[in-house]
């Protein structure tokens, strides 16, 4: 079986997120993509806008719902506390110990990767994939980053997904001041937004 985690604050998750897993799923024939929300980021520990874990999780789950490889796993959640991917990793392969598994972090993420916790172990236990931002970087910075993350021989891949100018925080924003943010993500979610009176 091969398995692909996406993790992220998902605060709220939206189209892009989708569209990223599903050329995930694509170029590394996943069997399934896990979506991992994240408890608390160890970077964004005074986001004064974070909603929730149980709502961010919650949306996520009415988001993926409708593809047939996406779950969503609570991992991180039940974990409680500052999120750290190799606890992550380390818990999904515990719960696959068959499986291969890949991780899936954006380039953005890439470039500042080296700080996070135990990043070489990451390297060595599961498949690094970096989902390429048409435009964020050079053929030479990513040829940079593919060498800074090659351990042990193990080569991160990269992903290409289309470049979709949508972001959460201003999903956040157009909330905040009432504007629309139909086709940003899923009706399922939009409705939750409201419903739970989040980001106003």
């Amino acid at each position: 079986m091969r398995i692909g985690i996406i993790g992220g604050s998902f605060n709220p998750i939206h189209i892009a997120h989708l569209i990223i897993a599903d050329r995930f799923c694509d170029q590394m024939e996943l069997d399934r993509c896990i979506f991992v929300p994240a408890a608390q980021s160890p970077f964004k520990i005074n986001d004064a806008s974070l909603a929730s874990a149980e709502h961010r999780g919650a949306m996520v789950q009415l988001a993926t719902e409708q593809h047939p490889k996406f779950e969503v796993s609570d991992v991180e959640i039940r974990r409680g506390g500052v999120s750290f991917t190799i606890d992550t990793v380390r818990a999904i392969q515990q719960q696959y110990p068959e499986a291969s598994v890949s991780l899936l972090i954006g380039s953005d993420q890439a470039i500042e990767f080296v700080r996070w916790k135990e990043w070489e172990s990451i390297c060595r236990e599961a498949q690094l994939c970096i989902v390429r931002r048409p435009f964020l970087l050079t053929p030479e910075m990513e040829e940079r980053i593919t060498d800074m993350l090659t351990i042990d021989g193990a080569t991160p891949v990269w992903i290409t997904a289309p470049l979709l100018e949508i972001s959460s925080t201003e999903i956040r924003q157009r909330v905040a001041t009432g504007r629309s943010i139909n086709y940003l993500t899923v009706k399922a979610v939009r409705d939750y937004i409201f419903a739970a009176g989040l980001y106003t």
